[in-house]
């Protein structure tokens, strides 16, 4: 559900109210009142009551603080802690205890937020700011969910905009911009997901004071800051908010190399105005100023690519999604290149050049310690190299990568076995309706999801059509295939993995299955036979093995 700020849901209020007689409003209260529960008639008749603003006196606002200060030191002193175990909700330890903390807090927050709403800005800050103070404690002090800010009523992010609110509010007009970022800079228990100037701004349905003034300085103050990701979103931000599409496009071209995103910006607000031919001259342009090898660009090809597809231009398309996968090699670019490029009859060129691409990125020698997400460069995936020759037709380049790898780890995506043995049994199968066991195996080998796993296997259909192998290829692969299931159940069972059964079952009984496709069905049940006469005392693999047989069409 989207989150509507205070700002814009009072003006949507308002607007819908001033559209109500007085007789729609009778009607509608008497409505809300019917469906009140008993328990709650008596609160519901004290919301009718208009209150008067007053402003707050002084000692009932110091008052407040040292009760937020007295709810902090029992906290800190581990009063509503009861004990510290196990909890098996979240798989890990943590406190128990008095959970009415949370109440406590609640009410806190809304009393501070009354507090800046009539205009008690210092008193406001003091108690947001002891109040955050308290919720950076983490779960030491403050039972329940594993991180405490998630057992509140009141929206957190929204009391943080408040928060932020106070400070600017309170703040001199030449230190507001080096205060708003220390506090935001510094604050604790925030992720990518930050607090945004707009979202200050929209706290309340009060305009914020020499805001326009205020975004000058801002910008300037970001500018002046070490760069991340967090300054990069707010710098973006406010050069958006002073001055709109033509302000962040000018940035973008400015500060192509520093902030690329930019250009994602100004994308993404032409889209809101469905300006197409103004989407694919900024992509375009930024295409050519962003450096090639930050993956971020790969973002900004994807919006041409998005055109192209929703002006059914193929063209368009493939050249979004070449660019795409150039700067950040992915499976998903991958699929829709691969397909987009058999589509437009250049599958050939598009699949050497994608192994080009992969085969430079793996020979360079990149820093992974790279602190700026925004200026990421593209990396080497040996995952998506498997995936770019088996999916081109080079199978016999994924076989030779097989050569030394573990019958273990197959997980992590590095190894090129699971990929090879389920393709080569499908390919060994002569068939092209899979059943639920190579349905299973390919799922668990590729991992994605099912939108992404449908454009797989239509490449890999495709695949099948062009391989003829011949019967000395034929019984090789068999062979292998065999052998190296042989190596994967002794590594599992042999060293009692019991959390990898189902995975040692599913891929014997897919194997028992190819051999019965190709006509050998006692060959199959030989197989599956070996191994359960070689570990006979294993009950747990057994059933993992009867439980894939039951799902098979053997």
């Amino acid at each position: 559900m989207v989150s509507i700020s205070y700002k814009a849901f009072m003006e949507e209020a308002r607007l819908r109210l001033d559209e109500f007689s007085k007789e729609d409003l009778q009607t509608l209260i008497l409505q809300w009142a019917s469906n009140e529960s008993p328990n709650n008639r008596e609160a519901f008749l004290t919301k009718l009551t208009v209150k008067e603003v007053k402003p707050r006196i002084g000692h009932g606002d110091e008052t407040l603080i040292e009760e937020i200060e007295a709810f902090a030191e029992r906290v800190g002193s581990g009063d509503y802690v009861d004990g510290f175990g196990w909890d098996p909700e979240i798989l890990d330890e943590r406190e128990f205890g008095d959970e009415s903390w949370t109440e406590e807090m609640d009410d806190f927050f809304l009393e501070a937020r009354e507090l800046l709403k009539e205009g008690n800005y210092e008193v406001a800050e003091k108690a947001y700011r002891k109040l955050f103070e308290v919720l950076e404690m983490g779960d030491e002090g403050l039972p329940g969910a594993y991180y405490p800010g998630n057992m509140l009523d009141v929206e957190e992010d929204e009391h943080r905009a408040l928060f932020y609110r106070s400070v600017y509010l309170n703040a001199r007009a030449e230190e507001r911009a080096d205060m708003l970022y220390d506090t935001m800079g510094d604050d604790g228990y925030v992720d990518a997901s930050r607090t945004k100037l707009k979202d200050v701004r929209d706290s309340l349905d009060a305009p914020l004071p020499d805001f326009h003034d205020f975004l000058e300085e801002w910008i300037e103050c970001l500018k002046g800051k070490t760069p991340s990701l967090y300054v990069s979103e707010l710098l973006r931000e406010a050069v958006f908010l002073k001055g709109g599409i033509p302000a962040i496009s000018e940035f973008a071209k400015v500060y192509a190399e520093q902030f690329p995103t930019a250009y994602v910006d100004w994308i993404e607000a032409l889209e809101k105005e469905g300006d197409t031919a103004s989407i694919i001259e900024a992509a375009t342009e930024g295409l050519s100023n962003i450096p090639s090898n930050y993956a971020v660009r790969a973002e900004v090809a994807e919006k041409l690519a998005k055109v192209g597809e929703e002006r059914k231009d193929d063209k368009l398309r493939l050249r979004g999604l070449r660019e795409s996968f150039h700067s950040n090699p992915s499976v998903e670019y991958l699929l829709d290149l691969y397909l987009t490029g058999k589509k437009e009859g250049c599958f050939a060129e598009i699949s050497n050049e994608a192994e080009i691409r992969l085969i430079e990125l793996e020979k360079e020698d990149r820093d992974f310690t790279f602190h700026n997400i925004e200026r990421r460069p593209s990396m080497f995936q040996e995952w998506v190299l498997i995936h770019a020759r088996l999916l081109a037709g080079d199978h016999e380049k994924v076989f030779r990568m097989c050569e030394g790898k573990d019958s273990l780890g197959w997980s992590f995506g590095s190894n090129p076995k699971p990929v090879m043995l389920i393709f080569m049994m499908d390919v060994l199968s002569k068939r092209n309706e899979r059943t639920k066991i190579f349905k299973d195996q390919w799922s668990f080998t590729v991992g994605s999801n099912p939108p992404e796993m449908d454009k797989y296997m239509t490449l890999i259909d495709y695949v099948k059509e062009t391989i003829e192998l011949t019967d000395e290829q034929a019984y090789f692969y068999l062979d292998w295939c065999k052998k190296e299931i042989g190596n994967r159940i002794d590594a599992i069972v042999g060293n009692q993995k019991r959390g990898s059964y189902h995975k040692a079952a599913k891929l014997l009984v897919a194997m028992a299955e190819a051999l019965a496709n190709r006509g050998t069905v006692p060959d199959g049940k030989d197989f599956i036979a070996t191994y359960r006469s070689k570990y006979p005392r294993h009950t747990a693999f057994k059933k993992e093995l009867t439980n894939a047989l039951q799902a098979s069409e053997l």
